[in-house]
């Protein structure tokens, strides 16, 4: 993946090239405009249907298990198989000006919903793709090469009703160009596609409940999850990482996916402030997913039952700026925290936001479990009383600095609706500091080994916009060092760089820790090269900030390890 310039001292606009390249490369993202059928009011008149292999009520698991005996993931729709060549099987016209329109339409008889995945996707230079009702109420796309994952997979979010038009676009000038789409699978949604979070749940723009944790929410995602043929809902965080390097990390939890195999997580989704606009009304979109992940490391605990119910995947693609992610921070120490929020989507709703003022107990999630989750009760709000459900599985609980400190296995706390004092009951979230290194996994499946690679110490790591940019908490300088790179990496006792001839040799530098505090440091500057004496400073991870005619000039990176 392409996220750091390599020539640390490229001339401005090759600098600027590369920067800008990424975005040009993300999958999965959504380029907009509208289908030439609908532009031309093609008729649909003998346009082909298709439909994958028939719905099965008796494959549709059992939802009838209380959230307080077990963890539970909200399942609404089954992947029914179906592998059907759109680019042979569909219709194609030619429109007056040459271009080219094939159309095939999806029929899942009964659905509430359709959701597709694809295969073998070759979209060449020019084509597009689109799939809608046909009748112009919702567009999913333009698709375009830029799309597609490497490996030719893709999938949409969801169309209503039972039926769908996939529309590959070929304009008048790309007419060598050859497309082919397969579609593998097909979501078929059998519950009501809109159910509502309960109502006593606060969405996390609400005034004062969300006011201090916009950074936080934005980077809380829901997740459709794809497990063994089922799928359903639940939450999940970017993460930080020590390098702070913007690896896409999530972390949710293991029993989003104890039963998702290699093949299924590509074909999960991530929705990035998926919220109202205010609180209490307004839309919320869900323009802003992404899809396909990796597996990296889970707890290896049956989901909760012996351990801290802990999975981390890496997104396939870069997350957009445009998305507005932010790249969650961490505690791990295991600290009791008196105060924070939780932050999720419950039953797959809008972002919501439970607040706790009492310290947290240490438990188990299970009889005669390990000592491995947070119990948390929830109070009461202005504009609520937060508590959790179905679909909040894997979303973060933050302390009061904002760091994550765990994340939603299960729990009994709801709404007042039925039985009174429901919002009073409790929820057990795996421990951020159990995850680290005490789980019945591997070493190279412990958290640690993935936020902190280089084993550097970091238990505590502060949050970030863009944690992987150029400049740590500095403006930019038109003769700062580009992401200067201290050798040797990692550094023992001592560091140093070369600086080029038509920059001013800094006249002083400091070590930022992640928790921001500055680390003093001895340097010294002799023909052109600066260099660092670390004897003094501990092992860890840093943040360089230079100093130039009085005000800091740039920045890079540097471990220290011994």
């Amino acid at each position: 993946m392409l996220r750091k310039i390599t020539d640390h001292f490229a001339h401005p606009m090759v600098a600027l090239a590369i920067w800008v390249l990424p975005n040009l490369l993300i999958a999965q993202i959504e380029q907009g405009g509208r289908p030439m059928a609908l532009s031309t009011a093609l008729s649909v008149r003998g346009v082909p249907i298709a439909s994958p292999t028939p719905f099965d009520p008796s494959m549709v698991p059992d939802q009838s298990t209380d959230r307080s005996t077990g963890p539970v993931v909200p399942f609404d729709a089954l992947r029914l198989e179906m592998n059907v060549d759109v680019t042979t099987t569909g219709r194609w016209d030619v429109l007056k000006d040459g271009s080219r329109v094939c159309r095939l339409r999806v029929s899942s008889p009964g659905a509430y919903g359709l959701e597709l995945f694809f295969a073998d996707v070759d979209l060449p230079v020019g084509t597009s793709m689109f799939v809608h009702g046909g009748d112009g109420e919702r567009i999913l796309g333009a698709f375009t090469r830029a799309s597609i994952h490497a490996d030719g997979t893709f999938a949409t979010d969801r169309t209503r009703g039972d039926a769908c038009l996939v529309e590959i676009d070929v304009p008048s000038w790309a007419q060598d160009a050859n497309p082919h789409v397969r579609i593998a699978s097909v979501g078929h949604t059998y519950r009501p596609y809109d159910v509502a979070a309960d109502p006593c749940e606060v969405d996390v723009v609400c005034s004062p409940e969300g006011d201090d944790w916009m950074d936080e929410s934005d980077g809380v995602v829901r997740i459709r999850v794809v497990e063994n043929g089922q799928i359903g809902y639940c939450s999940g965080s970017l993460i930080n990482n020590v390098e702070q390097d913007c690896t896409p990390y999530i972390l949710t939890a293991f029993h989003c996916g104890v039963g998702a195999s290699s093949s299924d997580f590509p074909l999960w989704k991530f929705y990035f402030r998926y919220q109202r606009a205010q609180c209490g009304s307004g839309n919320a979109y869900a323009n802003k997913v992404m899809t396909g992940c990796t597996e990296r490391a889970n707890s290896n605990d049956g989901g909760g039952q012996n351990g801290s119910d802990f999975l981390l995947v890496e997104l396939m693609d870069e997350v957009p700026g445009s998305y507005g992610p932010y790249w969650n921070g961490w505690d791990a120490t295991g600290t009791i925290s008196g105060s924070g929020v939780g932050i999720h989507h419950p039953n797959g709703d809008e972002k919501k936001i439970s607040t706790y003022t009492t310290n947290l107990v240490t438990t188990h999630y299970s009889w005669n479990g390990p000592q491995s989750h947070w119990l948390v009760h929830w109070s009461g709000t202005p504009n609520g009383h937060g508590v959790t459900e179905g679909g909040s599985s894997g979303s973060p609980l933050f302390d009061a600095s904002g760091h994550i400190i765990g994340k939603l296995t299960g729990g009994s706390s709801y709404c007042n609706s039925v039985v009174p004092g429901g919002e009073n009951q409790p929820d057990y979230y795996g421990k951020l500091s159990y995850d680290w290194t005490n789980n019945p996994n591997t070493s190279a499946q412990k958290l640690k080994a993935w936020l902190d690679p280089q084993s550097s110490g970091t238990l505590v790591l502060d949050g970030s916009r863009d944690p992987c940019g150029i400049y740590v908490g500095v403006a930019e300088r038109p003769q700062a060092l580009d992401a200067a790179v201290w050798t040797p990496t990692p550094a023992n006792d001592r560091a140093w760089i070369r600086i080029p001839s038509a920059l001013t040799a800094p006249e002083r530098v400091d070590l930022i820790d992640p928790t921001g505090r500055v680390v003093p440091v001895p340097s010294s500057v002799l023909n052109g090269t600066v260099e660092l004496e670390l004897s003094g400073v501990a092992q860890g991870y840093y943040a360089v900030r230079t100093w130039t005619k009085g005000a800091p000039a740039s920045a890079g990176r540097l471990i220290v390890q011994r």
